[in-house]
């Protein structure tokens, strides 16, 4: 298989052939045709300013001094032959390099050598007859030497008074395409082989980067997010080396927090499942235990079972919601006896660390339409983080505030609050603020990605604000309206 630098080598190589090919088809082959239709322009407008001359003069003295002026002036630039026949086609005029003949005594002998051959030409004679412009091109017998003729007739008054004609060799055209050949063969050769080594150092230049980025996804893959694409541009290439770098530090984050959450839920699980063992033992195990003792140790194993499935469905509820399989079922919701519902069950952590949890709606009778186990969801783990890391005997309020787009719905507390650098991933799965693992304090890292997760599938907009040692705000903004209407 071939790679991509022995690919692009062979594209800018065959770009330079293709571009010395229509080179050469372009001047040799093209400027033969744009010579002769050049030359017939040229011919064509001086045959048209003599016949304006000519219809001024009188038909008895057709050849004045400005005919002569404007065949002199004409001729002096151009290799040209002129002419001028009468009505009866005998020639009037006509010239020989610098030599003008006007019917006179030598131009009998002038004229069988000259217009002999001109005026013996069938298909000038045809053309002459038909009193319509013409343009002939004429080759020697046995010779590579042609020639252009230009006929105009001459007519006044609907009535033919004469013609013109002008004739010009070809010969010089034909030596500079001879020339011209010879020079784009020399020129083709040097352009091929500078741009052929060009290719080679393009082709180099380019796919560096490209095999720089091949390297670091091949590392990336492997498993070593540590990988970086070292090339900088502005362009597509280093666009992408930006995003490969960006989704390596990604991967890293994510493995970082793979590992913390297989550390952290393998001691979450472990301590009630260590608790539910050394329990059961006790009671299976102890003679004569009390009816009280015996009772309180099941609690215990009840308790640690709880906190065990709630961690397992916790999971569970993420991976169904990320996975798409969690519908919605939207209806009205009475926003103040939801937040009600939910501090009552958290009533029992609040109290124990003395908190104080205030509802400031800024009417009564809020509703909202959502889907409203998902939102009690929502609240309770708000609620529930805000209690966590609160200080004791402090306060936390969940306040209301009407905004253009709906409401909007704030839970702040005075508590520990989240460093600036960590204000960004606190929605991410398995992520903790506080990573000492203390059991009390610290969960499995999944309560603000459900948030996060049901909140964007209701469409709504979501942040959180916060100050270390001073306490943090979460925010949501919720549809007054119907989702249907």
């Amino acid at each position: 298989m071939k790679g991509i630098h022995s690919k692009l080598w062979l594209a800018i190589t065959s770009l330079v052939i293709t571009i010395l090919i229509i080179i050469w088809l372009f001047q040799v082959g093209l400027l033969n045709k744009f010579y002769i239709h050049e030359r017939k322009s040229v011919l064509s407008n001086e045959a048209q300013k003599l016949n304006a001359i000519l219809l001024e003069a009188d038909q008895e003295n057709m050849i004045s001094e400005k005919v002569i002026e404007e065949v002199e002036a004409f001729t002096s630039s151009v290799n040209a032959r002129v002419i001028i026949l009468d009505q009866s086609g005998e020639a009037r005029f006509f010239n020989i390099l610098d030599r003008y003949f006007i019917k006179a005594g030598e131009f009998d002998r002038a004229q069988s050598r000259t217009l002999g051959p001109l005026l013996g030409d069938k298909e000038i004679r045809s053309k002459l007859a038909q009193n319509q412009p013409f343009t002939v091109v004429r080759k020697k017998p046995q010779s590579h030497d042609a020639s252009i003729y230009v006929g105009v007739p001459v007519i006044r008054e609907n009535k033919k008074i004469g013609d013109i004609i002008i004739s010009s060799p070809l010969a010089p055209i034909e030596e500079t395409i001879s020339i011209l050949k010879k020079q784009l063969t020399y020129v083709s050769i040097f352009s091929l082989g500078i741009g052929t080594l060009l290719a080679l150092y393009l082709a180099r230049i380019f796919t560096k980067p490209i095999l720089n980025i091949i390297e670091a996804s091949k590392e990336i893959a492997k498993g070593n997010f540590t990988a970086k694409v070292s090339h900088r541009s502005d362009d597509e290439i280093g666009v992408l080396g930006e995003t490969i770098n960006d989704m390596a530090q990604q991967l890293d984050r994510i493995e970082q927090l793979r590992k913390e959450f297989i550390a952290n839920i393998s001691h979450e699980l472990k301590t009630p499942i260590s608790l539910i063992k050394a329990y059961a033992e006790l009671v299976k195990e102890v003679e004569n235990i009390s009816t009280d003792d015996k009772n309180q140790y099941l609690e215990v194993i009840t308790e640690e079972s709880d906190r065990l499935n709630g961690m397992i469905e916790d999971i569970l509820y993420l991976s169904k919601i990320q996975a798409g399989f969690s519908n919605l079922t939207y209806d009205q919701i009475f926003l103040k006896d939801l937040i009600h519902g939910v501090i009552e069950k958290l009533s029992y952590f609040a109290q124990h660390k003395n908190i104080e949890i205030t509802v400031e709606t800024h009417k009564e009778n809020i509703s909202v339409y959502a889907d409203k186990d998902k939102m009690y969801q929502v609240f309770y783990n708000i609620i529930n983080n805000a209690i966590q890391h609160s200080y004791e005997n402090t306060k936390i309020w969940v306040k209301t505030l009407e905004t253009d787009h709906g409401l909007k719905v704030e839970v702040i507390d005075n508590g520990k609050g989240i460093a600036e650098e960590d204000l960004p991933y606190i929605w991410d799965r398995f992520y903790k603020v506080d990573k000492s693992g203390k059991r009390n304090d610290s969960g499995t890292g999944l309560g603000m990605a459900i948030v996060k997760n049901i909140l964007e599938a209701h469409h709504m907009k979501y942040g959180v604000e916060s100050q270390l040692h001073k306490g943090t705000k979460v925010w949501m903004e919720m549809r007054l309206e119907d989702k249907n209407q």
